[in-house]
């Protein structure tokens, strides 16, 4: 058995980064500094994921299972009302089972919602939008007709996710980069 001779502090970064792609826990990388042996640099081993392609983003969200728990007859697709209850879900950050103005105004920047008016969908104006109020006023964003590419009055997974990702995919490269990604932890990694 050969110890890596690399430094104990780069050891530490290098876990540190595979803790970041892998989730670790900060016992597993005392352990995993401890027990790293081996003839090559754990550098050269290491890979960090900076850009998720539409494929990669797919496969996190169908890993995630949301779209299935949106599907409440089980039939594979989302109505808009199913389409729409998924969004009523995911905008509800800390799943309280209504969305306050702030949750509100943060996924309307992050999902790139222009000229959307708070006051406009609280109608009654207690700083909290209940399911009735966002129903009524999210299908004017358009995205279920757009998302439908198939024009048969359903969302499929991979087209929910394919208009999530053209959303979030702002600066129009095919790649999702960390700051482009790092939104989906929050609405749909929790």
């Amino acid at each position: 058995m050969v110890r890596n001779s690399f430094s104990t502090a780069k050891r530490v970064t290098s876990c540190f980064s595979l803790a970041l792609l892998f989730g670790c826990k900060g016992g597993e990388i005392e352990k995993t500094t401890e027990e790293m042996v081996d003839d090559e640099p754990v550098a050269d081993k290491a890979v960090v994921v900076d850009t998720w392609d539409e494929g990669r983003f797919f496969d996190e969200f169908a890993a995630s299972k949301n779209y299935g728990y949106w599907d409440l007859n089980k039939d594979k697709h989302l109505s808009e009302v199913e389409f729409t209850s998924s969004f009523n879900n995911v905008w509800d950050v800390n799943g309280e089972g209504r969305v306050s103005q702030s949750e509100w105004e943060t996924a309307i920047s992050d999902f790139g919602v222009k000229a959307a008016d708070w006051t406009a969908w609280n109608t009654d104006g207690d700083g909290y939008m209940e399911t009735a109020e966002f129903e009524a006023d999210f299908a004017q964003i358009g995205w279920f007709s757009t998302w439908d590419q198939d024009k048969d009055n359903l969302v499929t997974e991979q087209e929910y996710t394919a208009g999530v990702y053209q959303l979030w995919d702002t600066d129009g490269d095919n790649q999702l980069d960390r700051t482009e990604y790092t939104r989906y932890n929050k609405y749909y990694g929790r």
